[in-house]
């Protein structure tokens, strides 16, 4: 498999994101934090990597799907593109009574917690406005050369994962889950606001979200979910 060479000077097999890092591969260097020390495994047990049944793609023994390809470690699903005949499926049931949508910002108060994940200063102020039609919305990088395309793109973040967090709809309810993202998801209760007391979800667990409430990845990213009547 070839590779190519980050600002950082690490070894990429993405030719767009570097794989290390997260910098894009042809801009600035990533300012990467120092790691955290790596506990020892307990006595007796070991997690090496895990092989990806679909494209051999080392990945850390707790994930949920493969960084490269995104199959399912969990229930053996292949990737959409790599099925060749889909079995039939029952498409969950979705209340479109309840409309959800999902208001994107740059939050100052993030980065100042978390800004040492990004290669860059914390951006101006914007907003934008993502409706949730759809059973899930995947929230991530996208990457071209490897097929992923989140409802929610968030390229510009870089301590954002290629498949960091999926929004979930189920009836009436609105769920998050972390997808062993590499810096975590943050859910935080509407009218509250984050801080370093700030728990990180559990990989693999739903957490449901109220009117209001704000999810908060990468850099310096912040999703509020808002509901209202259709």
């Amino acid at each position: 498999m070839s590779t190519v060479e980050c600002p950082s000077g690490h070894q990429s097999t993405d030719p767009e994101w570097c794989d290390t890092c997260g910098a894009k591969i042809g801009g600035a260097a990533a300012v990467v934090p120092p790691a955290a020390p790596t506990p020892a495994p307990a006595a007796g047990s070991s997690a090496p990597p895990m092989a990806c049944p679909h494209c051999s793609e080392q990945n850390p023994s707790d994930a949920l799907f493969c960084e490269v390809c995104g199959y399912d470690f969990t229930t053996g699903q292949a990737p959409p593109s790599a099925a060749a005949e889909p079995a039939p499926s029952v498409e969950p049931h979705v209340d479109l009574s309840v409309n959800w949508i999902v208001v994107v910002e740059v939050s100052p108060a993030w980065f100042d917690l978390k800004g040492a994940l990004a290669d860059a200063p914390c951006p101006p102020a914007s907003s934008s406005t993502v409706p949730l039609t759809n059973h899930t919305a995947l929230i991530g990088r996208s990457s071209a050369s490897r097929g992923v395309r989140p409802e929610l793109t968030l390229d510009a973040d870089t301590g954002v994962s290629r498949r960091h967090a999926q929004f979930v709809r189920n009836g009436e309810m609105l769920t998050v889950v972390d997808l062993s993202s590499t810096n975590g998801t943050y859910v935080v209760p509407a009218g509250e606001e984050p801080s370093d007391a700030t728990q990180s979800l559990v990989p693999g667990v739903p957490t449901e979200l109220a009117d209001g409430d704000r999810v908060f990845l990468g850099a310096w990213t912040s999703l509020t979910v808002r509901s209202s009547p259709a």
